[in-house]
C-alpha cells in the first residue's frame, strides 16, 4: 500500500470572509518540499492573509489546510513548531539590544539557536550592540531576518523579506534563502519584487482578488517567449490567423484600441518550434524576448480591454 505524500503546505477550498467581503475564495494549493515557492499578487490579493491562516493567526471561514502534515485548525501549536515566520511588518522590542533580542527569540523556538541567529546577523553586517529603538528601518529588517533565517524549522514563511533593504543586502538575503532551500527545507516567499522570485523560486502561484489564478514551475516560465508584432489583418480576423500557431499560449492587443494593430504573442517551448510559422505570417515583428515572472504576472493582472487567448476567449 502506497504511503500518502505529506506536503509542507496543502490547502483545499480555503476561504476567508468578513461578512460579504472575501479575502480568500476557494483556494487550492500544494507546496512541494525542498524548494522555494513564490506567492505573487498586488496589495489586497490575499498573500499575507494566506500565510497568517496557515499559522493559525486568522481563523478559517471554510476549507481545509495542513502544514507539515498538521491540521491548521486542530494542531496549530505543532504547525508553529514546524515553521519560522517573517511577517510583512515585524514588531521588535525597542528597548532591547539586537543581541539580547536574538537570544530571547532563539530560546522561544525549538528549532532555533543563538549561534544560528548570530551567523545570519554577521552575514548581514548587523551591529547587534545597538538598541532596537536606535536602529534604522533597514537594520530592524535585518534583525528580524536574523531571527527567522537563524531558525532551522522545516518550513520558512517570508512575507516581503527584502523590503527596505539596499541592493547589496538584498542579494545577501537571497543567498541565505537559497541556503535554506539547499539544506532540504522549504520556503514560502511572498514578494512584490519579480527578480526576488526569478532568482530563488522553483515554483510560483499568482493570486488575484483572493483566488489562485495559476501555479507554474519556474522551468516552464523560463521556456516562454514574448513576441511583439504589428498585423495588417482586421481585428476580427486575428483569432483565426493565430489559431493554428504552434505552442502559442495566448495573445492580446498591446493597446486598448486596435488602431495600431500591435499584438503581444506568448509562445512556449523552443523557438525552433514556432519561429518558422512566425516567419510565414503577415506580421511585422518588432522584438522577441524571453518571458519571465513579470510577463506571467502581467498576463493575469492586465487591465487591457483586448486581452484574449488564441481561441478568442477572455482570460
Amino acid at each position: 500500500m502506497m504511503s500518502r505524500v505529506v506536503y509542507p503546505v496543502s490547502i483545499r477550498g480555503l476561504t476567508k470572509s468578513y461578512g460579504n467581503f472575501h479575502c480568500l475564495r476557494g483556494c487550492d494549493l500544494e507546496v512541494p518540499s525542498d524548494g522555494v515557492f513564490g506567492l505573487l499578487g498586488p496589495n489586497g490579493a490575499g498573500k499575507s492573509t494566506l500565510l497568517r491562516m496557515l499559522l493559525g493567526f486568522l481563523s478559517i471561514t471554510s476549507g481545509e489546510a495542513s502544514v507539515c502534515g498538521y491540521d491548521v485548525r486542530r494542531e496549530s501549536l505543532q504547525v508553529r513548531r514546524s515553521t519560522a515566520y517573517l511577517p510583512g511588518d515585524p514588531r521588535l522590542y525597542r528597548t532591547m539590544t539586537g543581541k539580547r533580542l536574538l537570544r530571547m527569540f532563539s530560546n522561544l523556538h525549538p528549532s532555533s539557536t543563538l549561534k544560528g541567529c548570530l551567523r545570519v546577523a554577521d552575514k548581514l553586517d548587523l551591529d547587534l550592540s545597538r538598541m532596537v529603538m536606535f536602529m534604522s528601518t533597514g537594520m530592524r529588517q535585518k534583525l528580524a531576518l536574523s531571527v527567522v533565517l537563524g531558525c532551522e524549522a522545516p518550513l520558512v514563511m517570508l512575507d516581503e523579506p527584502t523590503a527596505n533593504l539596499d541592493p547589496n543586502v538584498r542579494q545577501t538575503v537571497l543567498e541565505l534563502i537559497r541556503e535554506v532551500r539547499d539544506s532540504g527545507r522549504t520556503v514560502m516567499l511572498s514578494s512584490h519584487i519579480f527578480s526576488d522570485i526569478d532568482e530563488t523560486c522553483n515554483r510560483v502561484a499568482i493570486l488575484r482578488d483572493g483566488k489562485i489564478v495559476t501555479t507554474q514551475t519556474m522551468d516552464s516560465i523560463s521556456h516562454s517567449y514574448i513576441v511583439v508584432a504589428r498585423c495588417n489583418a482586421t481585428e476580427s480576423a486575428i483569432p483565426k490567423l493565430l489559431r493554428q500557431a504552434p505552442q502559442l499560449e495566448n495573445w492580446h492587443f498591446r493597446a486598448p484600441a486596435f488602431e495600431d494593430g500591435e499584438l503581444e504573442l506568448h509562445f512556449s517551448g523552443e523557438p525552433s518550434a514556432w519561429l518558422p510559422w512566425l516567419g510565414e505570417q503577415d506580421l511585422q515583428v518588432g522584438r522577441i524576448e524571453k518571458a519571465g515572472v513579470q510577463a506571467l504576472y502581467q498576463q493575469y493582472h492586465s487591465h487591457s480591454a483586448g486581452v484574449a487567448t488564441s481561441d478568442g476567449k477572455a482570460l
